[in-house]
């Protein structure tokens, strides 16, 4: 019988110290997968607050006031630092600027989580088990909305136009999340030392993950993802297990593609919770399939003890499973294409830089984007604001008078684009050289760990590859869910060589081996176990420096907290939700949030002078925002002014020409029956 394991406190102690945060970490990540992508900032801020207080834990308890970093793991911390304390320099040219505070708390949240997973003093058993939190995390959400799909419960709040919009709120996005999952779930369940029920768990999840990812039929998951798979299959170690490991999920995920495709054609005569439950069943029937078949799989694995496959061997099977993956995309291909894959993508590249919306059997078919002429604006806003750009998440309003479609898209829909147009080319190189610091520092501990060191800094990887590739075109960045595993195991990959010994910290120094002897690899640094105490001085500045992230995020925190609250008791109490948003923008007065949704409430409730007011003071927080005008003018006109009432509807058509309730505002102004809230509100809704 084989001896339990010690699981006393001192064997527990080191994996403790680093699982303990990392699970704070992980949770987050997976509590932002559940609830919209953790988009909205009422979700966001309380986890950049429990971030902040995490790291301020770690550093104090466990790190002795002394981040272990590797030189190029404190270049990044450094570079990334740089980008954030510009972030918040743009607030001073930005025409927004509460929107620029906003956007730069988020890339603090996002530096905190990858300098806390940077730091910490990892285990493989830790790193381990971060991962497989997160996998199954993810793979149990996946799991969970299959089973709704197949059974058809209230399966319309899933879907958004026939395509799965849930667990993010967004299309694209949960795309990309579940396809994170499946190949975290796939690089781990190569891992032979894992007991084969789990491997075959991992399977499992990875298949449920890859169908999900179909169904939602995001056009630029489609384009991308033979690029994630090159890439990932380039950074990972024992390409031929890992490639073993895909072909049970790629089968599952092939096998009712058609079905999954169908889901989008829903109608009167196929609704959409039949055809649901007509791709659910045989999907969840097959995933529990791949659980078997990768369990009974993984127990043969772990019972071979036969001499490896030789290098001919290993090409021949490797050659037969790359024939199996080109086989598979070429299936998916034909599949989404109807039989014409050439003139499928003739028409994509025709409607993607015209624009023209044609609709087909599936969204895959589709033709039509503004993404096109949202890269064009951004690229102007750089060309007119090269150094600063136009300040963090300031995009917005910028593309409303400059853009030419019917859209309104709050961001550029491309990472570089994104770092171009928000914080210029100071914010691009930043941030870009942050990027190419963390890389190098988690290549190095690829290149020099061990086996189960690269396998684990692979799987730490496979986030970063698709938010990188398949986020160079959508707005990824504006997604916690993805950018906090990205970055945030982007960080542990490099932070898992330094406590292994294979990339040093940065204070300390390589000694080369005397002549004629051979190099010897590094041996892992122990933390001192005597804490240097810092001077008062460090500790003051600490104290000030803590106090000031908190304030700064606390307060707009709050301030969002409030208008969400106000948003929920606007119906049944307007004026219990006007003083919870008058609360709301004493807490964040750069917020224009606060004075529009208060404009909006004493404009239904009849109260014009009030809304006047409301209206103008978010005016002034943000002149670029056409509601605000609209409603100040739709007050005006009520209060007998229609003069004021004539300018503030042109300021608005200035910003924004294509909504129809500005024209009709301004054509109705001077007449016996201008246009009312209550006609601008149905006509903003018809809009929508």
């Amino acid at each position: 019988m084989a001896p339990l394991p010690d699981l006393s406190l001192p064997r527990l102690r080191p994996h403790l110290r680093a699982g303990l945060p990392a699970l704070v970490a992980v949770a987050l990540m997976l509590v932002w997968a559940a609830n919209d992508g953790g988009f909205d900032p009422s979700t966001w801020y309380w986890g950049a607050l429990v971030a902040l207080a995490t790291f301020t834990a770690v550093f104090v308890g466990v790190l002795h006031g002394h981040l272990r970093l590797s030189r190029a793991s404190a270049l990044a911390v450094g570079l990334f630092g740089g980008y954030v304390a510009w972030s918040y320099l743009s607030m001073t040219w930005a025409q927004y600027p509460g929107l620029a505070l906003d956007g730069s708390n988020r890339a603090l949240l996002y530096l905190l989580i990858f300098t806390l997973l940077t730091a910490l003093p990892w285990t493989k058993a830790t790193v381990l088990g971060a991962l497989l939190v997160f996998a199954g995390g993810v793979g149990i959400v996946g799991t969970v909305i299959m089973i709704r799909l197949a059974s058809g419960s209230n399966v319309p709040v899933l879907f958004f136009a026939g395509r799965l919009v849930a667990p993010t709120g967004y299309i694209n996005s949960t795309a990309a999340l579940f396809t994170m999952d499946t190949l975290v779930c796939i690089v781990l369940a190569s891992r032979r030392r894992l007991a084969g029920p789990v491997r075959g768990l991992l399977i499992a999840f990875a298949a449920v993950s890859l169908q999900l990812a179909t169904i939602v039929q995001s056009r630029g998951w489609l384009f991308t993802l033979p690029i994630i798979a090159l890439v990932a299959i380039v950074v990972v170690p024992d390409r031929l297990r890992v490639a073993a490991a895909a072909v049970i999920p790629v089968v599952a995920a092939l096998i009712p593609v058609r079905r999954l495709l169908n889901v989008y054609q829903s109608g009167p005569s196929d609704p959409l919770r039949a055809l649901a439950i007509h791709a659910g069943r045989p999907a969840l029937a097959i995933c529990v399939g791949a659980f078997v078949l990768g369990t009974l799989l993984a127990w043969a694995d772990t019972l071979y003890r036969g001499r490896g496959l030789g290098r001919s061997q290993r090409r021949a099977v490797g050659t037969v499973l790359a024939l199996i993956g080109v086989a598979g995309v070429l299936a998916g291909g034909l599949a989404v294409s109807k039989g014409h894959p050439f003139g499928f993508i003739s028409r994509q590249w025709h409607g993607f830089a015209h624009a023209e919306a044609v609709y087909g059997a599936s969204h895959f078919s589709d033709v039509g984007s503004g993404r096109y002429d949202f890269w064009r604006v951004a690229l102007q806003a750089f060309e007119h604001h090269p150094i600063g750009g136009l300040g963090q998440d300031n995009f917005g309003d910028y593309y409303q008078t400059m853009g030419r479609t019917g859209e309104e898209p709050s961001w550029t829909h491309s990472l570089e684009l994104r770092l171009l147009a928000h914080t210029g080319i100071v914010g691009f190189l930043l941030f870009g050289g942050f990027l190419v610091a963390a890389i190098t520092a988690a290549a190095r501990t690829r290149r020099h760990g061990d086996a189960e060191t690269r396998l684990l800094c692979g799987a730490l990887l496979m986030p970063l590859v698709v938010w990188l590739i398949h986020g160079s075109l959508d707005w990824f960045w504006e997604v916690p869910a993805l950018s906090g595993p990205a970055l945030g195991f982007l960080g542990a990959a490099g932070g898992l060589g330094t406590s292994l010994g294979v990339a040093p910290p940065a204070r300390q120094r390589e000694a080369p081996a005397p002549a004629g002897e051979p190099e010897t690899p590094a041996e892992p640094v122990e933390p001192s176990r005597r804490p240097r105490v810092p001077a008062p001085l460090g500790i003051a500045t600490g104290v000030v420096v803590l106090a000031c992230l908190t304030a700064v995020l606390a307060f707009p925190y709050l301030s969002a907290h409030e208008v969400q609250v106000a948003s929920r008791a606007d119906a049944n109490n307007p004026g219990a939700a006007l003083s919870d948003l008058r609360t709301a923008a004493k807490l964040n007065p750069l917020s224009s949030d606060p004075g529009r949704l208060a404009g909006a409430i004493a404009l239904r409730n009849g109260r014009w002078t009030l809304a006047l007011s409301q209206f103008r003071d978010s005016i002034s927080a943000e002149p670029g925002g056409w509601f605000s005008w609209l409603g100040a003018g739709l007050a005006e006109s009520a209060l007998g002014e229609p003069e004021q009432a004539h300018r503030d509807f042109l300021a608005a058509k200035e910003i924004n020409a294509r909504q129809p309730a500005v024209t009709a505002a301004l054509q109705r102004v001077y007449t016996k029956t201008p246009l009312t809230s209550d006609e601008a509100f149905k006509l903003l809704v018809l809009l929508q």
